[in-house]
């Protein structure tokens, strides 16, 4: 059995991914789905279009994990509080 390490195909990424996420759902937010362009998407997130469909698969994907980073920093204030220990969960519970 030949245990030769292979090199992992293709080029490492050169963008940050977690950047390039925040640049689009703040085109997301300002635009919408449907009024944001693949053109507009790559320019703010500095990566060509090969590139976003290699990290993120689609426009509808990346939409997708937009909404999800939305769900998770920004979220509902009003979930979030009620899930939180301490003095506001104590008194959320006296409602």
């Amino acid at each position: 059995m030949n245990n030769i390490h292979k090199p992992p195909r293709g080029r490492p990424r050169e963008f940050n991914q977690d950047k390039a996420l925040d640049a689009a759902l703040l085109l997301f937010w300002k635009h919408g789905y449907e009024g944001t362009s693949l053109a507009q998407l790559t320019k703010a997130m500095k990566i060509t279009a090969p590139s976003l469909y290699a990290a993120f698969g689609s426009k509808a994907q990346l939409y997708r994990q937009t909404l999800d980073l939305y769900q998770t920093t920004h979220g509902d204030p009003l979930a979030q509080a009620l899930q939180a220990t301490g003095p506001a969960r104590r008194s959320s519970r006296n409602y």
